[in-house]
């Protein structure tokens, strides 16, 4: 009686296994072959950019873009610390994340939705700074109230860092 018993245990443990390793298998694969898209969740961040033919860095065998952090960098910097603070981000197993240069925060104000974790406050402008200058004394950022690029000064005024990363 206690062989048959264990027979049957053997064969329901086994047939786990087989299917445990299979599944697995499948879930690797099919996690390994779906394509990037605007939104989604990619390698630390949310994707905000694809690039597209004509761009540089574009691969038509391999897709690239620009990922977002999900959430600004706590606080209010003026232009080099918010530089510094983006450089110095280790978040989701990345290292290499940086300010976004004007082009990039352009795409990352138009793409917002997706990104997701920016707060709206219809009375407060909120200003996030690019890591573009326009001289030595002002550089580039963009309201994410009204959209419009603004070039101010990067000592006196203060705004919020996303960080991006690219892929």
């Amino acid at each position: 009686m206690l062989m048959p018993m264990m027979n049957r245990i053997l064969c329901v443990t086994c047939f786990a296994l087989f299917l445990a390793f299979t599944n697995t298998g499948a879930a690797q694969k099919n996690s390994a072959s779906i394509t990037p898209a605007i939104g989604n969740s990619y390698e630390g961040g949310k994707i905000v950019y694809l690039l597209k033919p004509g761009e540089k860095g574009y691969d038509p065998e391999k897709t690239h873009g620009i990922i977002a952090d999900t959430a600004d960098l706590p606080g209010v910097f003026d232009w080099p610390d918010a530089l510094a603070a983006c450089e110095r981000l280790k978040k989701n197993g990345y290292s290499d994340w940086y300010l976004p240069d004007r082009n990039e925060l352009e795409k990352l104000y138009a793409n917002r939705f997706s990104a997701g974790g920016f707060v709206r406050n219809g009375k407060q402008e909120r200003f996030y700074w690019s890591s573009s200058e326009k001289d030595a004394d002002y550089s580039r950022g963009r309201s994410f109230k009204t959209g419009k690029e603004l070039a101010v000064d990067k000592m006196s005024k203060t705004g919020y860092a996303r960080a991006v990363r690219t892929f």
